[in-house]
């Protein structure tokens, strides 16, 4: 992996597992980099990688590509490991170059984010808020945070075989080729992308992604 520079500007993300230590966390953490090859690192200024523990972290030049990559990332692993996020937009100082060690406001908000997310957990009305973002840039957008709550809300109610159809309209796979992956009828697929709204769903992500 290619070390990081210093940014004056960028937004870190940090990933988690969801209630890690009542998991499988060898076959957890087999997946995580099984599904990490299939985001778009050329998006990143450092690619999504395992750090310790169970944590993830990259660093991304916009919170839309972040988020992006966050999505992809949790419906690749639907089903198989639950994923929490905490995205900080600020700057990233390279402390030690040759060992790769970084700091800076980016990585402190991304810490500050994903906790707040964790803590959000344990609230009834907002127990399956899974992403968090605190970002201190000139650009930051003060309707992110509660858009993102908003998708987490949607995504959590959607059954399994909903998600992996939102998976494909989002990768864009037309109706027929999305209904022959997933072993339904091509007008059985439709009805579930009108019933579930996910086209209102899949529109709201793709423009998260435009984010600055």
């Amino acid at each position: 992996m290619s070390k990081m520079k210093a940014n004056t500007s960028c937004v870190a993300l940090l990933v988690d597992i969801v209630d890690s230590r009542g998991s499988d966390r060898s076959a957890a953490h087999a997946a995580i980099l099984d599904a990490l090859p299939q985001l778009d690192a050329a998006a990143a200024l450092e690619p999504l990688h395992p750090t310790v523990g169970d944590e993830l972290q990259g660093i991304y030049p916009t919170l839309g590509a972040a988020l992006a990559a966050s999505y992809r990332l949790r419906l690749l692993l639907d089903g198989v490991v639950e994923l929490r996020f905490g995205l900080g937009g600020g700057e990233v100082r390279v402390i030690d170059e040759e060992r790769d060690i970084q700091d800076g406001s980016a990585w402190w908000r991304a810490r500050e984010a994903i906790e707040a997310a964790e803590a959000l957990e344990n609230d009834p009305q907002y127990v399956d808020v899974r992403t968090g973002i605190v970002d201190g840039r000139e650009a930051a957008n003060p309707l992110a945070p509660v858009t993102v709550q908003l998708v987490d809300a949607q995504l959590s109610r959607l059954r399994a075989g909903t998600r992996h159809s939102l998976h494909l309209l989002l990768d864009g796979v037309d109706n027929q080729r999305a209904a022959e992956a997933l072993g339904i009828s091509a007008s059985a697929n439709s009805q579930r992308v009108r019933t579930n709204q996910l086209r209102i769903l899949a529109d709201t992500i793709a423009e998260l992604g435009k984010l600055a």
